[in-house]
Order: C-alpha cells, then structure tokens, then sequence
C-alpha cells in the first residue's frame, strides 16, 4: 500500500497535470484564435464568388456576345436598341434559373458553419 506521504506527493503531481492542462488549452485557443483572424477573408471571398458565379456567367456570355457582334454595327441606335431587347427576357430567365439552383443548394447544404 501507498503511505500518505506518496498519497500527498501524487495528488499534487495530479494538480500540477491539471493546471498544465488548462494552460495549454487556453494556450490552443489563443493560437486558434490568431489563425482565424488572418484568414477570415479567405472564406468571405469565396462566399462572394460563389455568389456572384452566375452573374459572371451571364455578363461572360454577354461580353462574347458584344466582342462578336462588335466588328458588324447596326446602322442606328434604335436597331443597337431592339437587339439587345430581345437578348434581355432570355438572359433574364438563365440568370433567375441560376439563382434558383443556387439558392435551392444553399438551403439543402443547411446553415453553414
């Protein structure tokens, strides 16, 4: 059996265990703290692109369009006019069925952490 004397002499060490412990774990969050803090932009960022994937896709598409078109112009504004009309509805609705998907892969996904 144990004597008191080694009784004493290990429930200090235990003490001592415990407080290293705890000073490690608040020395851990620190640290974690400080690798959150340089890198919060990195996830803003990426929130962002994919945010705005489908309207870049639509004004890529759009740009090609004009790139192309730009070597043959119309006579007048009025016909500059009518031409991008008809391009607005459709594009419209391919943007809105982006979103759509998007929003609707955002909600299955759940709250992001």
């Amino acid at each position: 059996m144990l004597g008191r004397e080694e009784l004493n002499q290990l429930s200090l060490q235990k003490q001592a265990l415990v407080l290293e412990s705890g000073l490690n774990r608040l020395a851990l969050q620190a640290e974690i703290r400080n690798l959150r803090s340089p890198t919060a932009w990195v996830s803003k960022a990426a929130q962002a692109s994919r945010k705005l994937a489908p309207l870049l896709a639509v004004l890529a598409s759009v740009a090609g369009f004009v790139f192309a078109r730009g070597t043959h112009r119309p006579a007048s504004w009025a016909s500059r006019v009518a031409g991008a009309v008809k391009w607005i509805l459709p594009l419209y609705r391919l943007w809105k069925a982006m979103s759509a998907e998007r929003s609707a892969q955002a909600q299955g996904q759940g709250p992001a952490a």
